[in-house]
């Protein structure tokens, strides 16, 4: 039953997107975006592994967007004006712990380095309580009679995993700790809702998807459930992990995972969710959020990365999964990611990302933001974009940038109601003592020397003089009137200090 449930969900997401061509090699797999009869995008995959994707983005025959795997080092090459001349090349070498990546703009034939900075090779974790997200449409009691009768086939794998469909396998612990039919169906759910959003949010937005990343997200979806790559292994009994605040994290490439010996894709689960009265979740977010999160570290298997490019983990989980009519807009948006490819930091990327933090309290506009510190452009529109990012360290920073933004001449627009909102609560915040006004006062600083003055490393080193994270999570952990913007500003102080 089930493998005929997700046969249709596969054919559903190819009547936007269809699949033209298998060549003999089980591993190459090519796409006819929108359908024109011409190939549009080519992924080949050797021992499991992505190691090319072709890209005609603007359906003019040409692949104009060109990645390449090597060894240890990828290499993407970007034509972002279609003149048929590659006009951006990034190089992203992968060591032990940490990548390499360099980015270079293409003038007159010659390479020109734009950008050189070191990555931490590290797995993508979600925190616990960031977002609410809605009820399925379908109860779960509705989903009962499509799994009564579905009897998996046990093939045991490495160390107690079975092929829950093409594509995905569970570890016997996340049975043991949701029960077999509640998690089934949480994974059905998972997929259903996800896999039929995107098929929807394409379908509505042919023109615009067509030109943006949901082809491609699809597209490595249906290659994922295809059973022709490496299957996503689902576990949820890890104990060699720091799980306080954390609902799960996932394997972005080839990363291995030490307690299953078990290479990427997977995601891990926390181990203290367990099925409580009435099939709710104990010790973890309600069924229908962690749904939304199963779907989230799924993209990042796919190769999808915070800070990197546009930010579709986030973008289709609040687009897929969440109720909050203030973020959905935006957060689909994102998910489509079509923007303009030939501004590597289009304002209105920017915008959407502020948008989506600020009304769910994620913190992917931060991330975005403080890697790209030093490259946004000084405007307006930026300028309040930045200011709306903030809203996750509460209004006490955004009241402090308020005032030393004007004081640099420049000024926090009243343009919306979003904006008036923010700006209201910013101006009616008193600090709860002297030392959180100081401390306001440094982060604030800090962002705007990286900002306005474009020296993100000097921002980082005064900041590291007066407060770092590590003072401020201590400061919190003693529950005292000043803890919560404590907690707030060490996360915030944190990424500083990661980012910058």
């Amino acid at each position: 039953m089930m493998n005929s449930y997700l046969k249709f969900l596969i054919l559903l997401t190819l009547s936007f997107f269809s699949i033209l061509a298998r060549a003999e090699d089980r591993q190459v797999f090519e796409f006819d975006d929108n359908k024109d009869g011409k190939v549009d995008n080519i992924f080949r995959y050797k021992n499991h592994r992505l190691v090319e994707h072709l890209n005609d983005r603007n359906y003019d025959g040409k692949f104009d967007y060109q990645m390449k795997v090597v060894g240890e080092l990828t290499t993407i090459e970007s034509d972002n004006n279609f003149d048929l001349n590659f006009d951006r090349v990034e190089l992203i070498e992968k060591l032990e712990k940490e990548s390499i990546y360099k980015l270079y703009r293409i003038e007159n034939g010659k390479r020109i380095l734009a950008i050189e900075k070191r990555i931490q090779n590290i797995q993508h974790s979600e925190a616990v309580n960031m977002c609410s997200y809605e009820s399925f449409l379908n109860s779960i009691s509705s989903l009962d009679n499509l799994i009564s009768d579905f009897d998996p086939i046990l093939e045991k794998l490495n160390n107690g995993f079975y092929e829950f469909t093409p594509g995905v396998k569970i570890h016997k612990s996340c049975l043991d700790n949701f029960g077999n039919d509640n998690f089934e169906t949480l994974m059905r759910n998972s997929l259903d809702k996800g896999m039929s959003c995107l098929s929807e949010l394409g379908t509505n937005n042919k023109e615009t998807g067509a030109k943006g990343e949901i082809a491609n997200i699809i597209n490595l979806l249906n290659i994922q459930l295809s059973g022709k790559v490496k299957p996503t292994s689902i576990m949820c009994n890890q104990k060699d992990y720091s799980w306080d605040g954390t609902i799960a994290f996932a394997s972005v490439g080839s990363n291995r995972h030490k307690s299953y010996g078990v290479n990427g894709p997977f995601i891990s689960l926390n181990p203290k969710m367990k099925s409580g009265f009435l099939n709710s979740i104990k010790n973890g977010p309600p069924k229908d959020e962690l749904e939304g999160v199963v779907f989230h570290e799924l993209l990042h298997n796919l190769g999808y990365r915070h800070g990197h490019g546009v930010d579709v983990s986030y973008g289709c989980e609040v687009c897929c999964f969440s109720d909050n009519k203030s973020a959905k807009a935006s957060a689909c948006n994102i998910c489509l990611g079509a923007y303009d490819p030939k501004n590597e930091i289009d304002p209105n990327y920017l915008r959407d990302m502020a948008t989506l933090s600020s009304e769910t309290g994620l913190v992917s506009a931060e991330i975005f933001i403080y890697k790209n510190i030093s490259r946004i452009p000084v405007n307006q529109k930026n300028i309040d974009s930045v200011f709306l990012g903030l809203a996750t360290r509460g209004p006490g920073v955004m009241q402090e940038f308020m005032r030393q933004i004007k004081e640099r001449g420049l000024e926090v627009s009243e343009d919306g109601s979003r904006m008036k909102k923010y700006i209201k609560k910013a101006n009616r915040y008193r600090p709860v003592n002297k030392f959180i006004a100081q401390v306001n006062e440094a982060y604030v600083s800090a962002v705007i020397t990286g900002f306005i003055d474009k020296q993100a490393t000097t921002a980082k080193f005064k900041l590291s003089r007066k407060i770092k994270s590590s003072d401020l999570r201590e400061i919190a952990s003693r529950n005292e009137r000043d803890s919560e913007a404590s907690s707030k500003l060490a996360r915030g102080v944190e990424m500083i200090e990661q980012l910058f």
